[in-house]
């Protein structure tokens, strides 16, 4: 099945305030969003991408696989079918362009993280992004949501076994994308799939690190490729593994979190769980560590809260207590100068290692540690 149509075409990519920080945009920030002034000031020494893009918006589902059982009930999902939703954001006019899959958390569709697909496409990337259906937000229509176990929900997903049938589905979605582009296809055509960076978040982040080479001593890298950079937002560090798994990671590395970035389903612990998979790394890595950034800030989703529906609704999962909306864990607001700060460093790690550009490189190495001090801080391997 071809690529519909581009839905949207976007002119002013980076989102409200934080667009208007960055200087991308002339828009004004919405008046229920937080003040910017302080935004704006911290990110004049930002990095910046050198080129500015408008850019393509292309949606669709594929589906694979699958095949009734005898007495499966009509309507019962197939055995072994895989429906994926793909959202494909290409920059206007250019060729050959670096591609980055990315792959949203649990509960969130593909069109989520617009606000960090948005940038990297305002940059000169495409931007693939990826998820199964089964990991959307129709998790939040399950027994297990409407009972409070989302602990139980994250422990499902994030098991061994769907963790590899991600990994697979993302392999053959490339392989895909690579002969459509071959082929000429609108969406696709512009594809560089020689270049290509895996980045995600979450759920998402865990299987961006197995397609990084994560994995135990011993065991066979789960693809056959390398991405050429990879970006972890929220890295999925469970307790009790053995730390050498990350020193098997053999792409560059740029993790993301802070001791703000507690999970809202409950499953990881503790925020300070996740700095162990830097501290594991064995070379060429990054973490940019954010003192105030929320799990949510990192998603790179932004949503209005609903404010009317604050029905308490309890369970011995409830990760918030009783003013935690029905069905869904805990969400805390959105902080647009850490998002800028994350957007900053994201573009300077991808433009240093798929564009070779040693301006990138060197604010990397020279400017952006200080310049992160007031929210944060950089580490290198």
């Amino acid at each position: 099945m071809p690529m519909p149509a581009p839905t949207v075409r976007f002119a002013c990519p980076l989102l409200l305030g934080l667009a208007l920080a960055l200087g991308a945009c002339s828009s004004q920030p919405d008046k229920d969003e937080p003040p910017f002034i302080s935004t704006q000031t911290y990110l004049k020494s930002a990095y910046t991408a050198p080129q500015h893009f408008k850019f393509a918006s292309f949606d669709t589902r594929w589906a694979w696989g699958g095949q009734q059982q005898d007495g499966q009930r009509p309507g019962a999902p197939e055995q072994g079918k895989h429906e994926v939703d793909l959202s494909l954001l290409v920059p206007e006019g250019v060729k050959n362009v670096p591609v980055i899959i990315y792959l949203p958390g649990l509960g969130e569709g593909a069109n989520g993280g617009e606000l960090w697909r948005q940038t990297w496409a305002d940059a000169g990337y495409a931007v693939l992004s990826i998820q199964a259906t089964r990991d959307n937000a129709s998790i939040y229509n399950s027994s297990n949501a409407r009972d409070g176990a989302f602990r139980t929900i994250a422990a499902n997903a994030f098991a061994e076994a769907p963790a590899a049938n991600r990994v697979a589905e993302v392999n053959r979605i490339l392989s895909e994308a690579r002969r459509r582009g071959q082929a000429g296809e609108a969406g696709f055509a512009a594809l560089d799939t020689s270049k290509v960076a895996v980045a995600g978040f979450d759920l998402g982040a865990q299987t961006a690190a197995a397609l990084a080479g994560e994995r135990q001593p011993g065991q066979p890298r789960p693809v056959d490729w390398k991405p050429l950079a990879t970006i972890l937002l929220s890295p999925y560090v469970p307790g009790g593994v053995d730390d050498r798994r990350y020193s098997q990671i053999d792409s560059p590395l740029l993790a993301v979190t802070g001791p703000m970035d507690e999970d809202p389903f409950s499953w990881i612990a503790s925020a300070q769980q996740r700095f162990a998979l830097f501290r594991g790394l064995s070379h060429d890595g990054y973490q940019l560590t954010l003192n105030d950034a929320t799990h949510t800030v990192l998603s790179g989703t932004i949503a209005k809260v609903d404010k009317s529906d604050k029905k308490p609704r309890g369970g011995e999962d409830d990760p918030s207590g009783p003013n935690r909306r029905p069905g869904r864990p805990a969400n805390p607001g959105f902080d647009a100068r850490q998002a800028g700060s994350v957007a900053a460093v994201t573009i300077a790690f991808l433009d240093a290692r798929l564009k070779q550009s040693a301006t990138a490189q060197q604010w990397l190495d020279d400017k952006a540690q200080n310049w992160l001090a007031p929210v944060g801080g950089l580490q290198r391997k």
